[in-house]
């Protein structure tokens, strides 16, 4: 019986092979007969550069400007191919009064006024060793717009934390042209957020 290469996304079949340690052709060129799929696969960090994610993790902060606010953002470029998923956005308040922030995602064409470029801030040193995302913040105006979509508003006493994402649901993904934004909405207050997310490049049926 003839046997057809049915999966046209070949890190599948990449990843069987290098978690299984299989030599040779493609281990599952067609779905009918060989193998059933089910989905989703993901058991564990250690196997994510298996299933070709890159992971990578910063703690970043903006210091204080009398009459304005601060604000940090990771931008994916448009022409990145490339697929952002966070996995965690927490925000800490060493500031001497509460502070109230909005975490926001959406459409970013452009840099806050500080570019702080890509960094080699690599979770796992089998992947890329400097992500696609474009770290940048400011402290320079007496307001910054939120981005399309508010994932988060957060009121953060002195001296605490608090993580957005509590839970693999609230994971949201960063799109090519897309950003996710944290800016504070009290004047004259430093911002310090720590980041985690994964990428990968997407897949031809994935991209629009």
């Amino acid at each position: 019986m003839a046997v057809y290469n049915e999966i046209g996304i070949g890190r599948w079949n990449r990843f069987i092979q290098k978690i299984t340690d299989i030599k040779g052709s493609p281990p599952a060129r067609q779905l009918a007969s060989e193998i059933v799929f089910q989905h989703p696969i993901f058991h564990g960090a250690e196997n994510r550069y298996l299933e070709s994610w890159d992971r990578y993790g910063l703690s970043f902060n903006v210091g204080a400007a009398a009459g304005n606010v601060s604000a940090i953002q990771l931008r994916n470029p448009s022409g990145s191919n490339i697929i952002a998923v966070f996995e965690k956005v927490e925000l800490s308040n060493g500031n001497a009064a509460a502070q109230f922030s909005v975490v926001s995602s959406g459409i970013a064409a452009a840099d806050l006024a500080v570019v702080s470029g890509s960094p080699n801030i690599r979770l796992d040193p089998r992947g890329r060793s400097a992500p696609s995302l474009i770290l940048s913040g400011q402290n320079t105006t007496a307001a910054l717009p939120s981005l399309l979509a508010q994932t988060g508003a957060i009121l953060l006493a002195q001296n605490t934390t608090y993580d957005s994402i509590q839970d693999t649901l609230h994971e949201f993904p960063v799109l090519p042209g897309d950003a996710i934004r944290v800016n504070s909405q009290l004047a004259n207050a430093a911002l310090n957020v720590c980041f985690m997310w994964r990428e990968r490049f997407l897949e031809p049926p994935e991209r629009f």
